[in-house]
């Protein structure tokens, strides 16, 4: 072989190589990335015994856009696990109005979980 077909053929290796490596990833580039889940922000309050198993009055949380108070609930009842006692006792309110634990949030509310008043 010659020198000038010896480096025609290093060359096509060369050039054929990178077009079959660059192929390859472009087919399924995006089939293994799964769409971000779209999140909101709300404030959330604590009222008596729960702001003090919480260790605040106040806090902002984000979680999924269709998640309803119950999940909200659910999200603080996992990282403390002595809220969950009080949940069969407990009232929501969302934007200051009560609420069922089934309330869908939206970004930016203000969601309140209040434990039960004894007095006279």
């Amino acid at each position: 072989m010659t020198d000038a077909r010896i480096s025609r053929q290093r060359n096509t290796q060369r050039t054929a190589q990178p077009a079959l490596l660059a192929a390859t990833p472009l087919q399924s580039y995006n089939c293994s990335v799964s769409i971000a889940a779209k999140t909101i922000r709300v404030k959330v309050l604590f009222f008596g015994r729960l702001k003090e198993i919480v260790g605040r009055s106040e806090d902002s949380f984000e979680l999924a856009e269709n998640a309803r108070i119950e999940d909200l609930f659910a999200q603080y009842a996992a990282h403390h696990l002595e809220l969950a006692r009080f949940r069969t006792s407990l009232v929501a309110s969302r934007n200051q109005e009560f609420a069922a634990w089934t309330t869908p949030l939206h970004a930016g509310d203000e969601v309140a979980f209040l434990p039960p008043v004894s007095g006279g």
